[in-house]
């Protein structure tokens, strides 16, 4: 029964006094919130933070941080947790200990109890359920940190499921703040990422994700997607407002046979037009059983990528193919990487060129078959964090959805399909790029670019000025070089051997000739000792210079 008329009063809770009711149904304020989260902290260690000692009934000591920051978030609760899980997915600054502990952070979900649900939805779309729905399920369909989602029937029989976002979450952001300047006010340096950062990126990203006018356009937008394996449910805009949305449903849940299929279909999607999804479950997929179609029942918390980077990505992927480390270093501002911020080339890409060579060898190659998505993705950022390069907060999200998308391929025995996730995507990375290396798509570009009248604004002024410094003669021409400086080191200590070996040499011959032609004075073992100082002393030169040359590696 959908909508209770009567009430079991041999089953009704006792009544509470006014006062305690207003007490219960007062929510937390994000003041309080930050007091919770700063005892919180002082439990697991973490009280220097906030000038606290460590309480008296403080926790069992888990050692290690990530455990530490993994049961502290657990704490608090789901947003706090999706927070832990956002970090995990920065494995380009987190160490991978503390990210693949944060990664397993888990919290119980608890729903929106159903007069909670029913008074937001009510208020949201401006009616009364019964009149809107000839049916509605009391009984949550999918329960996620951000948004819930239950079934419902509309006027003329049809199946939907209507998606809303959870209440509570903005008072967490908000709380989230003061505590992390906080943190980087005492912690500074010592932090291996600015938490003030680090929490307005996932205020942003967290804000997309309940975005339901996003999530509308994102499912028009798969609608034209061409080859798209998966069904776009039908947006009900009558049934939608800024807080919920109403899809078309399908009832049938999918196979383990179904979920490999949906699997691949989400790796090329994110691979080949930007589009992913942030919390990939099997709950929000469906089969018609009339057709056997499959359905992305719940498109909401989607992301997408700007065709610009996806080009970068291109790039990179193109270079990371050919194994051209130089190329995807190059290549990585395109795609919005690099060092110290997103979105520039790094200063000193020796190392970050080291790092992601160490990491092609160890992999075998660019995504080969015997390695899986999250072993790609961890060496792969962990080269970046080694070498002093950092990727965008999106290009992160999409890995983490790539990852989460291969973890549906796995059977309830904990086995893998025959075809291994990295197939599908080797066949998105393949189609990419080919799709900007195609000479119609590149012309396309280019007259767009021509055809802009913006991109002709700033020449006139800027002739002008060149002009006006020729005529003054301060036109100063600059050379900069690149990648000099570790050559002339080379050549440096190159000479400095060189030298050393003349010396020993020059110490050989003179010593020889001494001991050849002086025949009195002191001698040891027949030779002047003049001679004999002159091969020991050469002897040690000889064995300092090949012990340096062997510690080089370069003998």
């Amino acid at each position: 029964m959908l909508y209770p008329l009567f009430v079991d009063e041999a089953r009704k809770e006792p009544e509470l006094p006014e006062s305690e009711i207003a007490a219960a149904d007062l929510p937390e304020s994000p003041a309080r919130r930050v007091a919770t989260i700063a005892r919180v902290g002082a439990e697991y260690g973490f009280g220097f933070v906030f000038r606290r000692r460590f309480t008296p009934g403080r926790r069992t000591d888990f050692g290690r941080v990530g455990v530490r920051l993994r049961r502290s978030f657990e704490d608090l609760g789901s947003n706090y947790v999706e927070l832990g899980r956002y970090l995990s997915t920065r494995r380009d600054a987190i160490p991978p200990g503390v990210a693949d502990e944060l990664g397993r952070s888990s919290a119980r979900m608890r729903a929106v109890p159903f007069e909670e649900a029913r008074a937001l939805l009510e208020s949201d779309l401006g009616n009364d359920l019964h009149r809107m729905f000839l049916d509605f399920d009391e009984s949550p369909h999918r329960v996620g940190p951000l948004t819930q989602s239950h079934r419902a029937t509309l006027p003329g029989g049809r199946p939907a499921l209507v998606v809303f976002r959870r209440p509570g979450i903005r008072r967490d952001l908000l709380a989230m703040r003061p505590v992390a300047d906080l943190a980087r006010r005492r912690l500074g340096e010592r932090l291996p990422v600015n938490p003030s950062q680090i929490v307005s990126d996932f205020a942003a990203q967290t804000t997309h994700r309940r975005d339901m006018h996003f999530a509308a356009q994102t499912a028009r937008k798969l609608e034209g997607v061409e080859g798209f394996g998966l069904r776009v449910p039908k947006v009900y805009r009558s049934h939608s407002a800024g807080r919920c949305i109403t899809f078309e449903a399908a009832g049938g849940e999918p196979s383990h046979e179904q979920l490999r299929v949906v699997s691949d279909e989400l790796i090329k999607l994110a691979l080949l037009e930007g589009v992913f999804f942030a919390d990939i479950r099997p709950e929000r997929y469906a089969v018609d059983g009339r057709t056997g179609e499959i359905w992305i029942a719940d498109p909401t918390e989607s992301f997408s990528i700007e065709p610009e980077r996806m080009r970068g990505l291109a790039e990179v992927f193109a270079a990371a193919r050919r194994e051209d480390v130089d190329g995807v270093v190059q290549m990585l501002s395109l795609a919005g990487g690099g060092t110290p911020g997103p979105g520039s080339t790094p200063t000193n890409a020796a190392a970050l060129k080291r790092e992601l060579r160490e990491a092609m060898g160890t992999l075998g190659g660019p995504l080969w078959r015997e390695h899986p998505l999250s072993e790609i993705r961890a060496r792969t950022l962990e080269a970046f964090r080694r070498g002093g390069a950092s990727i965008q907060p999106e290009l992160a999200r999409m890995l983490e959805s790539l990852v989460e998308a291969e973890k549906l391929r796995d059977d309830k025995d904990g086995g893998r399909g025959d075809k291994p996730s990295t197939i599908a995507a080797a066949e998105g990375v393949e189609s990419l790029v080919a799709r900007y290396r195609d000479p119609l798509y590149v012309a396309a570009r280019t007259a767009r670019k021509l055809g802009n009248p913006d991109a002709y604004a700033d020449y006139p002024r800027q002739i002008h000025a060149l002009l006006g410094e020729l005529k003054d003669g301060e036109v100063e021409v600059r050379f900069r070089h690149g990648g000099l400086d570790e050559l002339i080191s080379k050549v440096d200590i190159l000479a400095n051997r060189l030298v050393f070996a003349f010396l020993i040499a020059a110490l050989i011959i003179g010593s020889s000739m001494l001991g050849i032609f002086v025949e009195g004075g002191i001698q040891i073992l027949g030779v002047s000792i003049f001679g004999f100082v002159g091969f020991v002393a050469a002897a040690v030169m000889g064995i300092m210079l090949l012990v340096g040359i062997i510690r080089s590696g370069r003998l």
